[in-house]
Parts: C-alpha cells; structure tokens; sequence
C-alpha cells in the first residue's frame, strides 16, 4: 500500500476491521479479502483518437486485475465465470478493457435508452474520482456495450447521464453490438470489450482538472441478475449481507500515475 496511510484514507481502518469478519457497521460478513490497489497507467496515443488497434498495442503492457472475490456465495452457486480488467488514462481518457471467460452469455438491450445492463451479462466500474465531493459514478455496460451511467453520492436519487453525454462514451466489444438474447455454450466463450470514458464526462465541475498523480476510490463488479446462471463478481471485497455494489465504504483504489 505505497503512498497510503490509515490516517489520510480512514476507510482503510474500517475495512481492516472488517477483515476479522464483520463489516464496518458491525454486520457478521463472508471472509473479507484485502483490499486492493489497481495501478493506472498513464499512455500517449498518436491519433488524436485512437482506433482499437492501437489501444490495444497500449493496453498489451497493463496489468490484469481479477474480478474474482464471491462476496455471496449462495447467490452465485457454482457458477463462476472468469474475469478481469486493465485500466490506463490519457491525458483526455480513461480506458477500461474487460476480458471474461464464460459458458453463457446475455445480450438483450440493443441501445442505451430504457437499458438495465445488470441483467444481462454486465460488467461495471464504480469510480470516485475526486475523494473530498463523495461523489461516484457507477458505468455500466452489457457484453455488446450498451448500458448507463449514473452519479451521486449514495444509491438513491442519483443522476444518469443522458443520450448526448452516453454517446461520447466510445465502447468496443468482441461479441458485436448487436442484442443476441441468450446464448449457453458447451464450451467456455472468451469476449473482451474496452470501454473509453472523457475525463471531463467525471471531472467538469468537480474542481480537478487532471487525475495524474491522484489516488481515487473505486471498484469493479461482473453480474447478470436475469441470467440462467445469475452471479456477482467483485474486484474489491464487499461486506453485506446481500448483493449491494453500490457501497463505497468498500471500495479499493485507484493509483494514477
């Protein structure tokens, strides 16, 4: 944990709590897991905006983090997919690529409008990208790219983003991005999607210009509500009793270089 104290992030003192197996609140919690810390790396495009081809050359030296910690058990079965993400930002971009391996996968929204990306086969980053508003913003988006984006400071009443801003998003998905339905395979299916998100879509109005050099609040979820096999998939441990990602007391953290 280079760079953090428990006295500058005092979350950090909750979560150690909890690791003994009770939440911050005092709830009886599945093992806690330590938190985790996602490195973000800082690249420079040639292109202006850059193709697929070349974001993936960049993304090619990025870590992989795990979306691996099963929070509930009981809701998940035996099911469970694999699943991780990188993340990289320019200096006007964040860049997320997921990578799953699964049996089955869920496409039924084909646009962004009246879209619940968390029934189909969904992957989400939870992000707070300036620690002292308390401010996050929750992206998520279905295996084909289509979903929603919402802020605020807690689950209920937050914004979402609409159409004008969705379409600046840029999202790249190796199953297309045509609605599919439901598909079971035999055989476990490898997909990948990358997700560009402006930096200004997060920080216009928030009093910070830049990320580099900042250490921000966040997590990562894989989930599929309305799926055969219907699971919840963390980056970073989350101590309740039921399936709640929208807890930023259990965030980890993002390092930007």
């Amino acid at each position: 944990m280079k760079g953090i104290s428990l006295i500058k992030y005092p979350v950090l003192l909750c979560l150690a709590l909890s690791w003994a197996g009770f939440s911050a609140f005092g709830q009886k919690v599945h093992k806690m897991e330590k938190i985790r810390i996602a490195k973000v790396s800082h690249v420079v495009f040639e292109s202006k905006v850059p193709d697929m081809a070349e974001v993936e050359s960049k993304f090619a030296s990025v870590k992989s983090n795990a979306i691996d910690i099963v929070n509930w058990p009981d809701r998940n079965g035996s099911y469970s997919p694999k699943a991780s993400f990188k993340i990289m930002y320019s200096d006007t971009d964040l860049y997320i690529r997921y990578q799953v391996k699964e049996n089955e996968i869920r496409s039924t929204f084909g646009a962004d409008s009246g879209s619940q990306p968390w029934t189909d086969d969904c992957m989400e980053l939870f992000i707070a990208p300036v620690n002292e508003t308390g401010v996050y913003y929750n992206i998520e988006m279905n295996c084909t790219g289509y979903g929603i984006v919402g802020y605020g400071v807690g689950k209920k009443d937050r914004g979402h983003f609409e159409q004008e801003r969705m379409n600046r998003i840029r999202r790249f998905s190796t199953l297309g991005r045509e609605a599919f339905g439901d598909k079971v395979s035999k055989d476990p299916v490898c997909w990948s999607m990358i997700i560009v998100i402006p930096l200004d879509l997060i920080l216009q109005g928030r009093g910070v210009e830049s990320l580099k050099g900042q250490t921000v609040k966040g997590n990562v979820f894989k989930c599929g509500d309305d799926m055969t096999n219907r699971h919840y998939l963390t980056w970073n441990p989350v101590g309740t009793e039921r399936p709640d990602y929208h807890r930023p007391e259990f965030f980890g953290y993002f390092e930007f270089e």
